[in-house]
C-alpha cells in the first residue's frame, strides 16, 4: 500500500513538475520586460550622448565629418581621412548640439582640426566660444568640404590635388568640386570653442 502511494507521488510530481517551471519561467519573463521598460522608439532614432548632450548618430542628409586631417575620398595615413569613416584623427556626428568642441571632438582637436564635411541638407555653426558664445566662425551649409587655411604653405599641393580631383562615386556627386574650399581663418582655434549640427532647415 505505501509503495503505491509513493508510485502515484511520483507521477502526479512527474506531470507538475513541467508546468510549475514553465509558469515560473513565464513569471520571470513577464516581470523582466516590464522591469526594462524600453523605448523601441528611441532606439531606433539612435539617440547618443556627447559631452551631457543628447545627440543623433549621424545618418544620409544629416551628418558632418570632422578630422585633424583633410578630408578627402580616400585615406592616407595620417594625413587625410576618408569622408564618413572614423579613422585615428577624426569624429563623425549626427545632428546636435556641442557645447565644448573639445570634449566632443577629441581626436579632430589632438591632431589639429583641418578638415570637415558637411552634407547635403546639413548646416554646421560653430563659434569661438564653448556654449555657443562669441563669434561665428562658420555658419555653412552642405554639401561642402572645408579645408584649413593655415596647412596651404605646408601642403599646397595636396590641397589642390583634393580641391581639384574627381571624387570616386557617390562622393563626387554630394561633393563635386564647386563644393570645396579652404577655410577663411585658421581652423585650428575652431575646436576652442562650441558648435551645432543642424539638418532640415
Amino acid at each position: 500500500m505505501h509503495n503505491n502511494s509513493q508510485e502515484k507521488f511520483r507521477k502526479i510530481l512527474f506531470v507538475l513538475t513541467p508546468i510549475i517551471l514553465f509558469s515560473i519561467l513565464i513569471i520571470i519573463l513577464f516581470k523582466g520586460c516590464g522591469s526594462q521598460n524600453i523605448n523601441y522608439n528611441k532606439l531606433e532614432e539612435e539617440e547618443i550622448i556627447i559631452d551631457g548632450e543628447i545627440v543623433m548618430q549621424p545618418t544620409s542628409n544629416c551628418r558632418a565629418h570632422f578630422s585633424g586631417g583633410f578630408i578627402s575620398d580616400q585615406y592616407e595615413d595620417e594625413n587625410v581621412s576618408a569622408i564618413y569613416k572614423i579613422d585615428e584623427m577624426s569624429e563623425y556626428v549626427g545632428e546636435g548640439e556641442y557645447p565644448r568642441a573639445i570634449a566632443a571632438f577629441p581626436k579632430s582637436n589632438s591632431s589639429t582640426f583641418d578638415g570637415i564635411a558637411i552634407d547635403n541638407n546639413t548646416r554646421v555653426i560653430i563659434y569661438s566660444e564653448e556654449n555657443y558664445k562669441g563669434e561665428i566662425l562658420l555658419n555653412e551649409n552642405g554639401p561642402a568640404i572645408i579645408l584649413n587655411l593655415f596647412r596651404i604653405k605646408e601642403y599646397s599641393e595636396k590641397i589642390n590635388e583634393i580641391l581639384s580631383k574627381e571624387f570616386i562615386l557617390p562622393l563626387n556627386t554630394n561633393y563635386p568640386p564647386s563644393c570645396r574650399k579652404i577655410s577663411e581663418t585658421n581652423m585650428i582655434d575652431w575646436s576652442k570653442g562650441s558648435l551645432k549640427v543642424i539638418c532640415n532647415e
